[in-house]
């Protein structure tokens, strides 16, 4: 093991061993400037300091971007998820090596995934430049991911909008996930996915999505799921009384055997069969015209 401690950034270090192995991990602990624009955290070859591997926080766009310029210094298609950092907020941040892909997990929960698409055996250096204060950085072998799991169960308060996390723990038959908020008044869409990974690119296996739509004045509910980036046939029902523009609600989605049951303020509107097995289902996302005041899962 190889403890750097409060490294100046911009920072440029040697990984031990000349370079990245399977089992390999990464740990960073630090923290965003009260006003960070952006930072990143990059693994790259000596040689000419292109990335194997990208992860660059982007406060001005509340969102993480992964990508790969090497070797020939052209970017490939970025990869993007909800920013889950937070400025003046310390995080520590884990980053580990697998044959086939980087596991990051930020505060001991899983963040994200990105599949090598150069070997990761090119990556011979650390990177940290941008906004950002930084107290260790430890480099370990590592059989357990994360190392310093959190255990919490999603229960977050007035999370911003657009939101995704981790549920941190199965969804299993009686298990719900319940969001406390208010439609907007003047609203156009909203929707809630139960689905698999954070990440918003490439788009994630949604097992259940659920979308009150208010265009032209014709309110309907959608729901659907996503599986290889294709919608199957939407699920409609008239909104009504629920969820109207303006109102505060309890939206609850339980999960039954067969089915999801959704009920709002304690009614149940809807039930949707399951077309894809509900044990992928690690993460909530939730976006559009709404305010969240809590998200619970239960």
């Amino acid at each position: 093991m190889t403890t750097i401690k409060n490294p100046v950034i911009p920072c440029v270090t040697s990984l031990p061993g000349g370079c990245l192995k399977v089992g390999s991990m990464i740990i960073i602990r630090g923290q965003p400037t009260f006003n960070c624009n952006r930072f990143s955290i990059n693994l790259v070859h000596q040689g000419n300091m292109h990335c194997i591997f990208h992860f660059d926080a982007r406060f001005d766009q509340g969102q993480v971007v992964r990508n790969t310029n090497f070797p020939s210094s052209t970017w490939g298609h970025e990869e993007r998820s909800t920013l889950l950092f937070t400025r003046n907020k310390p995080f520590f941040m884990e980053i580990r090596c697998l044959q086939d892909r980087f596991m990051v997990a930020i505060d001991g929960n899983h963040y994200c995934e990105y599949s090598h698409r150069v070997s990761y055996s090119q990556a011979n250096t650390l990177q940290i430049t941008g906004d950002v204060q930084v107290s260790m950085i430890e480099f370990r072998s590592a059989n357990t991911y994360p190392t310093f799991p959190s255990g919490n169960r999603l229960n977050v308060t007035n999370p911003p909008i657009p939101f995704a996390s981790l549920i941190n723990g199965p969804l299993a038959v009686g298990n719900e996930i319940q969001v406390q908020g208010q439609v907007k008044p003047h609203p156009n869409r909203f929707h809630i996915n139960l689905q698999q990974g954070c990440q918003t690119y490439p788009s994630p296996t949604i097992a259940f999505h659920f979308n009150p739509r208010y265009e032209g004045g014709n309110r309907v509910i959608v729901m659907n799921s996503l599986l290889g980036g294709q919608w199957g046939s939407e699920q409609r029902i008239a909104t009504g009384r629920h969820l109207a523009p303006g109102t505060t609600f309890v939206l609850s989605i339980k999960r039954q055997a067969y089915n999801f049951a959704i009920l709002v303020n304690g009614t149940c509107i809807a039930n949707y069969a399951h077309r894809i097995g509900a044990d992928i289902i690690d993460s909530v996302s939730i976006d559009g015209d709404v305010i969240v005041k809590k998200v619970v899962a239960i």
